[in-house]
């Protein structure tokens, strides 16, 4: 029997494998999203999770910058051919972030749900709604 660690460290995140098919990456205080350290965190995540169907929990503390960079780089392009994602909400606590989230998203539209807020509880019901959704229908 092989037992899997539920929490892996990035530079600038903790992931969490909360269940099989829920992934959290909690990003740290004080952290700079930039190209690299962006990329790692996602490389972790597909390595993580690998090509089994899951969601993602993402939360963002208020105390966080980043690098217009970021903003110019789809960093899930090979999500669209290698990845299982069904749902993804991000929990921005800085207002600033939220809207750059968002406007991330509509430039490079996910092929799975997205769900950008303030609020984690909101986050977490909607995640958990979709994941039953998706149980259910098989889309």
């Amino acid at each position: 029997m092989t037992i899997e660690p539920k929490e892996h460290r990035a530079s600038i995140a903790t992931l969490i494998v909360a269940r099989p098919n829920l992934l959290e990456i909690h990003y740290h205080e004080g952290i700079v999203f930039d190209l690299k350290n962006v990329a790692e965190v996602q490389l972790l995540r597909r390595s993580i999770m690998g090509t089994r169907a899951y969601a993602t929990l993402t939360i963002i503390p208020e105390s966080v910058d980043y690098r217009m960079e970021t903003m110019q780089v789809d960093q899930g392009k090979s999500d669209r051919t290698e990845s299982q994602i069904l749902a993804s909400a991000v929990v921005a606590k800085a207002s600033m972030i939220e809207l750059m989230t968002k406007l991330y998203f509509s430039y490079f539209p996910q092929l799975q749900r997205i769900l950008v807020t303030d609020d984690e509880a909101e986050a977490r019901t909607w995640v958990e709604a979709q994941l039953k959704e998706i149980a259910l229908t098989g889309s």
